[in-house]
């Protein structure tokens, strides 16, 4: 009968310890408890970024106190709770080595870890919130900058409550792409593994997307594609048409104070040849697309610079052949607050036709 009963007991050890295996597998976990660790090296060995500096220009992993004590002023007043992803990211790598990749010359596009953006040290995170908090005026103090696309756009993780903001600054335009910086990781490794992440003939990222899968890639899949494929059968299409200067249409003027080097690249842009009669567009992924297509083969080597374009991005215009320039994010986002200010107090919406008169 004791023979019995311990046979029972193991038995029941054991269905025990199955279920709590069974129910931590990832097919059944939350969104909110995928592994960090796990997406991220998929993300970095995935064959598509192998081979790609982005990859290998990565800095080594941190510990848990030298990521706390560097984020400790962030981490003194907020919820440390929301940290958790924060950390399992950075105890793999610490981001891209920037003076390595300055050194090297190599241009955006090749810094890119995800589609349009790279990670940012654990230092330049703390560096970059500084100067977006001085110098932005659509920045709010809980947005902790984590990945930075080099064109004035941020992937950042919001340490109120966790969730994962785009921020395109110079367009004031911003949206959650994920509820947690786990999802957000894991929705990026998915579409990798799944063959949606794919680079086009330019070196520059496309995600495929068609009527079956747009639900998965928008919503399960998280990232909310800076890339559409031109095959895509929702690809935002607009005709670009180039006019003289409209007339009886609102006159953008800079103040060129505080960013010198924007207004000298207008200069040289208009004295190329390039239009001063632009059409606002507000559709986010086109935006992005053309931002990525006039500044992808950019090289920005000095610290904390990023590209800018004439035509804005945020035009129809813009794109492929603008002329572009290397300059302070600081002026970057001091023509983003002059740019959206100019939007909203004109009412320029999206098709709307403007002159830009000055510089």
């Amino acid at each position: 009968m004791s023979q019995l009963f311990n046979v029972l007991a193991l038995l029941l050890v054991a269905s025990f310890f199955l279920v709590e295996r069974s129910s931590a597998s990832p097919s059944s976990r939350d969104n909110d408890e995928f592994d960090v660790k796990e997406s991220i090296e998929i993300i970095i060995n995935h064959p598509l970024n192998k081979e790609r500096p982005a990859s290998y220009l990565l800095g080594p992993p941190l510990t848990e106190e030298e990521i706390v004590l560097t984020l400790k002023p962030v981490l003194e007043t907020r919820d440390v709770s929301h940290f958790d992803g924060l950390i399992q990211l950075y105890k793999v790598t610490n981001g891209l080595k920037t003076l390595e990749a300055e050194a090297d010359g190599h241009p955006l596009k090749d810094i890119w870890l995800i589609p349009g953006y790279y990670l940012l040290s654990v230092h330049e995170v703390v560096e970059t919130l500084s100067i977006m908090m001085r110098t932005s005026g659509v920045w709010i103090p809980s947005w902790l900058p984590l990945f930075a696309s080099r064109t004035g756009d941020f992937v950042v993780f919001d340490t109120e409550n966790g969730h994962i903001h785009e921020i395109l600054t110079k367009e004031s335009l911003r949206w959650e792409v994920a509820p947690n910086l786990q999802a957000f990781i894991h929705g990026i490794a998915k579409q990798l593994r799944d063959g949606r992440i794919l680079l086009n003939e330019n070196g520059l990222y496309d995600v495929i997307i068609t009527d079956s899968q747009k639900h998965e890639i928008y919503e399960d899949s998280i990232l909310d594609a800076p890339f559409v494929s031109p095959n895509a059968r929702n690809t935002f299409n607009i005709e670009i048409v180039v006019h003289e200067e409209n007339v009886g249409v609102p006159n953008l003027d800079f103040n060129c104070t505080n960013m010198p080097r924007v207004c000298q690249n207008i200069r040289n842009a208009i004295a190329s040849g390039k239009t001063r009669s632009l059409q606002r567009i507000t559709d986010k992924n086109q935006i992005k697309k053309n931002r990525q297509a006039a500044c992808g083969k950019v090289t920005c080597t000095a610290p904390n610079n990023s590209c800018d374009e004439y035509p804005f991005a945020s035009t129809s215009q813009g794109g492929a052949g603008a002329t572009t320039m290397c300059v302070p994010l600081s002026e970057n986002n001091s023509q983003g607050g002059q740019l959206a200010g100019f939007y909203r107090k004109n009412n320029v919406k999206d098709k709307d036709w403007f002159n830009m008169r000055s510089p």
